[in-house]
């Protein structure tokens, strides 16, 4: 019975996604508190928004999910608070397994990695973040970067691939 009641939220949430009004930001929280791994206390997730695996995706407080935004969840992806995604940004746990040359790369699997987005965190539009990368807190990563490795904390990050250009702020 739990099983057919998270299909129909499912469903449900699909219908959800392409609705823009405010009551349908409210309700896409209420219905996803049940699908995700983790959620905060409060989290707004815009319209067009494609989630799949939402049972891998711990998500914190604070968060904003902005337009045409996809999490592939593969594997997990853990969100941290006060996190800002913008719009058509893309993260993604998994890839292609292409080692062997004599066999269609389509047959040859997915390999798929955790994703860490620490807290207080922005993501500008159409950032795409692959498998395995961690971001550190207070970060954040210009539009239209590729995000392939780590990010440390209290940095801004741009570029394809992305690079550190800047600390957010001098050390003690």
């Amino acid at each position: 019975m739990k099983s057919l009641l998270k299909k129909f939220i499912r469903k449900f949430v699909i219908f959800l996604r392409y609705n823009p009004f405010n009551f349908a930001i409210s309700l896409r929280r209420y219905f996803y508190k049940f699908l995700f791994k983790k959620s905060g206390a409060s989290f707004n997730i815009t319209d067009n928004v494609i989630i799949n695996f939402p049972e891998n995706i711990s998500i914190g407080n604070r968060v904003s999910l902005h337009q045409f935004s996809i999490l592939d969840a593969k594997s997990e992806i853990i969100i941290g608070d006060n996190v800002a995604i913008g719009s058509h940004v893309n993260i993604i746990t998994s890839n292609h397994i292409f080692e062997k040359n004599n066999m269609p790369i389509k047959d040859q699997g997915l390999s798929s990695e955790k994703i860490v987005i620490g807290s207080n965190v922005w993501l500008g539009t159409r950032v795409t973040i692959l498998k395995g990368v961690k971001i550190g807190n207070n970060s954040i990563i210009g539009a239209n970067s590729l995000v392939n490795k780590n990010i440390p904390n209290d940095v801004i990050a741009v570029g394809s691939p992305c690079r550190v250009i800047k600390q957010r702020w001098k050390k003690k």
